[in-house]
């Protein structure tokens, strides 16, 4: 089956008023599956938290421990980390729930207990530096995954689609000088945070295992799905992973309010449908797809929603 990972305390970090990485992004994308038929067809799963050895994978340890004693501080208020990330008293422990449930998806999935799964978590990751918390991540959920993969030799290559509207500068970070962990990113060009450039290709041992495709604003859809097809067909067929990590960001929605790229649901149920099959002829279908960005609830409700459908229908071949 296709596993939902999802987990309550997610609700509880609290980002404060009017910011758009709030708690009603998982309420809307839980409400629009449970009036559907989606219900039925996903295994609904809670995570357990990361615990900070899992962590320490990818971040450092005073890291770590400094964004746990921020979000103690924040009391029954917030803190504000810098002017766009925002931690409550509950965000530490939603943020090692959204890393375990990448790394428990991940687990499930290389073992063949699940087909592909999804992680409908916050807070975010892919703006998740090594040492630095950004863009509404703290720790980076993907990273996390793929350093678990390798580690637990569950994995030997791991790619990470990244189709989120803002470059992933945490993820490409990480793995910057990595040939192990390919990272792929399509994003709108200029925008947060700055990074993406087609020049950034990796260094050391991962000179090339980094590619960037910017987009200006306004880039209809279907030039869009043009360059992602080609894009992505190319990496899978060079690279050959054994496993798909999916940074799914919403953002690229033509209905979203942060960025100005004109893709709708059906666009996205479209990429998905691509990457489950490039998955399926190169790492034996095995794809785990983690939320990220989205901040129109319909809409990220429906592409979603849309989305799902291409992973259920692969893990029912």
């Amino acid at each position: 089956m296709t596993g939902l990972f999802h987990h309550p305390t997610c609700l509880l970090h609290d980002t404060g008023p009017g910011h758009p990485e709030r708690p009603d992004r998982l309420k809307a994308i839980r409400e629009r599956i449970e009036k559907s038929e989606l219900l039925k067809k996903v295994k609904w799963l809670e995570p357990s938290p990361a615990d900070r050895e899992i962590l320490a994978f990818v971040h450092p340890r005073d890291y770590i421990e400094n964004i746990a004693q921020q979000c103690a501080a924040a009391g029954y208020g917030r803190l504000m980390l810098d002017s766009d990330t925002s931690v409550s008293k509950d965000s530490f422990v939603a943020a090692q729930l959204a890393a375990g449930a990448a790394v428990e998806a991940a687990a499930k999935v290389s073992r063949g207990e699940l087909q592909t799964a999804f992680c409908a978590v916050r807070p975010p990751g892919h703006h998740a530096e090594r040492a630095t918390a950004m863009g509404f991540c703290l720790f980076n959920n993907a990273a996390i995954a793929a350093e678990w993969l390798v580690r637990e030799k569950h994995a030997e290559k791991i790619l990470i689609v990244d189709w989120d509207v803002h470059h992933g500068n945490g993820t490409q970070e990480i793995f910057y000088e990595r040939g192990d962990v390919f990272y792929l990113s399509l994003h709108q060009w200029p925008l947060y945070p700055g990074t993406g450039r087609e020049d950034e290709t990796g260094d050391g041992k991962g000179r090339g295992a980094n590619l960037n495709v910017p987009l200006p604003p306004a880039t209809a859809e279907q030039k869009y799905l043009d360059a992602f097809y080609k894009t992505a067909e190319n990496v899978f067929t060079k690279f050959h992973p054994d496993f798909l990590l999916l940074s799914a960001g919403f953002d690229a929605h033509r209905d979203d309010p942060l960025a100005n790229l004109q893709l709708t649901e059906a666009g996205f149920g479209k990429m998905t449908e691509f990457v489950r099959e490039l998955a399926k002829s190169f790492c034996e279908g095995k794809m785990v797809s983690l939320l990220e960005g989205g901040y129109n609830l319909t809409a990220l409700a429906d592409s979603v929603a849309a989305h799902l459908e291409m992973l259920i229908a692969k893990a029912s071949r």
